[in-house]
């Protein structure tokens, strides 16, 4: 009872942990994560010993306690959120659930409604599974003929739910429930002294128990003037040592200052009627109250509809999703112009081949379900709550939530958010259903176009397989589809004059760093003996692996440091080059006659360039070339980056500038 207040508590814990020894080898002592992790035992070295065992020692019992809001003027479209409450407290398995009242509509003077509403009530909470104490409100008890004489309802409520005033004694909390409409509607707020005597002597038989206490009522009565709460109700739950007052009816979520170490809190609704968004504390959701054996007590609240039972995903659906992604059911064919060479914009023709490797029905969309968009802004998955509902514009259910997936996905240097900007596309124009098994080839008319040549990124179209899962719903899988372009180097005479070609990551990766693209420039003597390639390279933290050897498939396809893999082919029967360079390992070579490397790195460390010149074999011309940046930054994983798709096996047809392959 306020002995050991949660914010005290989770304040010494911080400390602690703060002040904990940062290494235990240079301190002499193992390292505890916070006061309440037992220390690992250690060897002489200081290393924790593999393979022990530790005792997690006792902690205080928790026992939960869980609140239900106000549901009242929520009408039927409100119904659902009081579903999804009972399905989340199915799951959570509080010890107890209270309300804090206005569970029906009430207000009527007809009982035969107010008994239908009462059954609508009833027959939801009489789903759970844990206890159910209830609190009457204003909707619950007033009569609508308007006369607080009316006892009507008042009294059918003691015959349906139970007392209007009592106390629980829970096992390790004693709940004191109020009633706040004593007045009956004659306009009046009152608590009346025959309930404040029995206030005082409930406080008394809860204080005796040594254990958390808390109050529950509708009306928030000490924001009344009339009930004076501070001079008549305040002392004594100071002197009990109340922890916590709580109430409902004002359909917002709010904390009140404490007074002298008693919390008051009011609550916002579950199915009843707001207006506004959840930050002005609206918003449909459950309180609970947790309170310990060493008489702690803690208050905390969670949306409707976001506890999600042990299989919200099975494995089956979970299949279908990994079928449907590796590899793509979705792939494009053909060759669009390239954007770097388009002066207006130019309609095209997009052609997709879809097929469907799982054994249900999958719809191919450009339009997926639960897709949030903002300007500016990446887009953002939305979850609707269990069973389908809560989806955005429709018509109430339980909430949902989002997740920016597809902005951890974005990456501004290589990925989505420019190639979207490439092509436009009507995103009904892709709508092709497919029976499990089949595949087939769709064309869409799109809109491609002109973009600076070296800033030119292949178009992407964001599509989706859509099934509908083993719960009946809707399941987008996201398949981000690049475009292929008809694209050929252009390479000068003179380097300094060549195009600027961007070197991209072609696929997704999670490990892919946010630098910007290395960019390509390439030059052919005019009297073609040499080609040159040079290649600037953003990057932050240039790396070596820590010897050079000679490269084998290995390290060409996975090398571990920062390095530059050129691939050319030539005219006739000459046999390409592969080489591969890594400037910041020691002891580096080419190992390659007749070709020259060398390298700078700019002032500040955040660039680095690589030129190649190489001697063209008698009588050969370069014909195709594909070039690789990879990025290591003393990390586990190399990123590669490519001129072409494809990676080692891709290649763009090179030429003279103003000529064609």
């Amino acid at each position: 009872m306020n002995r050991f207040p949660a914010a005290a508590i989770a304040t010494a814990i911080l400390a602690a942990s703060c002040s904990a020894p940062a290494s235990p080898a240079s301190q002499g002592a193992p390292t505890k994560y916070n006061p309440l992790t037992p220390a690992f035992r250690r060897a002489d070295d200081g290393r924790a010993i593999d393979g022990q065992t530790v005792t997690d020692p006792a902690r205080p019992r928790v026992q939960r306690i869980a609140i239900l809001p106000d549901r009242t003027t929520g009408r039927d479209w409100g119904l659902p959120y009081l579903e999804a409450a009972v399905e989340d407290l199915n799951l959570v398995r509080p010890d107890a659930v209270f309300t804090v009242g206005d569970m029906v509509q009430g207000y009527t003077r007809d009982g035969a409604r107010w008994e239908r509403e009462v059954d609508g009530y009833l027959a939801r909470v009489g789903r759970l599974v844990p206890a159910f104490y209830p609190t009457p409100g204003n909707h619950d008890v007033i009569s609508g003929s308007r006369s607080p004489a009316d006892r009507t309802f008042a009294d059918r409520y003691r015959e349906r739910f139970g007392p209007l005033h009592y106390a629980v004694e829970l096992d390790l909390a004693t709940a004191i429930v109020l009633f706040s409409d004593e007045g009956l509607g004659d306009g009046r707020i009152i608590l009346s002294e025959a309930q404040l005597a029995w206030l005082a002597g409930a406080l008394d038989a809860a204080a005796a128990r040594a254990k958390p206490i808390f109050l529950l009522m509708h009306r928030p009565l000490w924001r009344s003037a009339s009930v004076a709460w501070g001079t008549r109700v305040q002392p004594l739950l100071e002197k009990a040592g109340v922890d916590a007052v709580i109430a409902g009816h004002f359909h917002a979520l709010q904390r009140d200052p404490d007074v002298n170490g008693v919390q008051y809190h009011i609550v916002g609704t579950c199915g009843g009627m707001i207006d506004q968004p959840p930050l002005a504390g609206q918003l449909q959701h459950l309180t609970f109250v947790d309170c310990t054996a060493r008489g702690e007590l803690r208050v905390w609240h969670q949306p409707v509809g976001l506890v999600l039972p042990g299989d919200f995903v099975v494995r089956a659906d979970q299949d279908r999703v990994w079928k449907l992604r590796e590899p793509a059911a979705v792939r494009a064919t053909g060759r669009l112009p390239d954007p770097g060479t388009l002066t207006e914009p130019r309609t095209v023709a997009v052609e997709l081949v879809v097929r469907n490797p799982t054994d249900v029905p999958i719809r191919i969309t450009l339009e997926p379900p639960g897709l949030l968009t903002a300007p500016g802004a990446a887009p953002a998955w939305w979850t609707p709550g269990r069973g389908g509902r809560g989806t955005p514009g429709a018509p109430g259910g339980a909430n949902g939530w989002t997740s920016h997936a597809l902005a951890d996905v974005d990456n501004e240097h290589t990925m989505s958010a420019h190639a979207r900007r490439v092509v436009e596309c009507d995103p009904g124009a892709l709508a092709a259903e497919l029976a499990p098994g089949a595949e087939r080839t769709v064309s869409l008319p799109a809109r491609l176009l002109p973009q600076p040549v070296g800033d030119v990124r292949t178009p992407q179209l964001d599509v989706y397989a859509v099934f509908t899962d083993t719960k009946s719903r809707p399941v987008p899988v996201y398949l981000p589809t690049r475009l292929p372009i008809d694209r050929t180097v252009q390479a000068a005479t003179a380097i300094d004059a060549g195009a600027p070609y961007p070197v991209l990551a072609w696929d997704y990766s999670p490990y892919d760093t946010r630098e910007a693209n290395p960019t390509l420039r390439a030059a052919i003597a005019a009297d073609g003996s040499t080609l040159v390639i040079d290649v600037r390279v953003p990057d932050d933290r240039a790396t070596g692996a820590p010897q050079w050897t000679e490269p084998d498939p290995k390290r060409r396809g996975n090398p571990h440091a920062d390095a530059v893999r050129v691939l050319v082919d030539f005219q006739g029967a000459n046999p390409g080059l592969d080489l591969l360079c890594e400037p910041f390992t020691p002891g580096f070579a080419c190992g390659e006659k007749g070709c020259a490397w060398t390298f700078a790195k700019d002032a500040d460390g955040t660039e680095w360039t690589a030129r190649l010149e190489v001697r063209m074999p008698a009588g050969a011309a370069p014909k195709a070339l594909q070039v690789g940046v990879a990025d290591n930054d003393d990390t586990y994983h190399t990123q590669w980056r490519w001129l072409a798709p494809g990676g080692a096996n891709g290649r763009w047809p090179l030429a003279k500038a103003g000529t064609s392959p």
